[in-house]
């Protein structure tokens, strides 16, 4: 019998741009050889949302994606518009639990108007595939890298995200073909 790979599932969160969702979805699949699937978009589910902050608390989203996967092995990253927090965390560009075999991504400090410049598409989807296979990284296992031009290095900024490469370094490459 043939060792079945996982599968990764790309779910879009509310209000997200499909074409970018898509393009995500096309160019994920290859830097980890796995087949992509898109499932239909979902509602942030308001059990996530903290009025006060209003944001939403990534482990309530993960634990909703965690009912959309179909077997075990699935790998799902979620993307959406909303802003995201943790409990120690004034804020995250992303959120992963590889245990559960799910992450989520936020466009909404990636995209510029956060900070009050004109919107550049051209800048907010290399951020998003960046962070998206960072996040996807936690899945198979592997650790954040301590070299800030590997795509596995975490990111805490923009100008962090926007310096590093979109490959992994050589230790990390080296690291997910033993895992994958």
């Amino acid at each position: 019998m043939a060792f079945l790979k996982s599968k990764i599932v790309v779910v879009p969160v509310g209000e997200v741009d499909f074409s970018m969702v898509n393009k995500l979805a096309a160019e994920i699949g290859p830097v980890f050889n796995r087949s992509v699937d898109i499932l239909k978009g979902m509602k942030a589910p308001e059990e996530a949302h903290n009025v006060v902050r209003n944001q939403y608390y990534a482990p309530v989203l993960l634990s909703k994606l965690e009912r959309v996967k179909s077997n075990t092995r699935e790998k799902v990253i979620a993307v959406l518009e909303e802003d995201l927090y943790l409990p120690d965390e004034v804020y995250v560009l992303g959120y992963s639990d590889n245990l559960a075999g799910t992450a989520v991504v936020s466009l909404y400090r990636i995209r510029l108007e956060f900070y009050g410049l004109p919107e550049d598409e051209a800048k907010v989807y290399p951020r998003l595939f960046k962070e998206a296979i960072h996040q996807a990284a936690h899945l198979f296992d592997l650790s954040e890298c301590r070299n800030p031009k590997c795509v596995n290095y975490f990111s805490q900024m923009m100008l962090d995200i926007d310096s590093k490469s979109d490959k992994f370094c050589d230790i990390c490459r080296r690291q997910l073909t033993g895992v994958v």
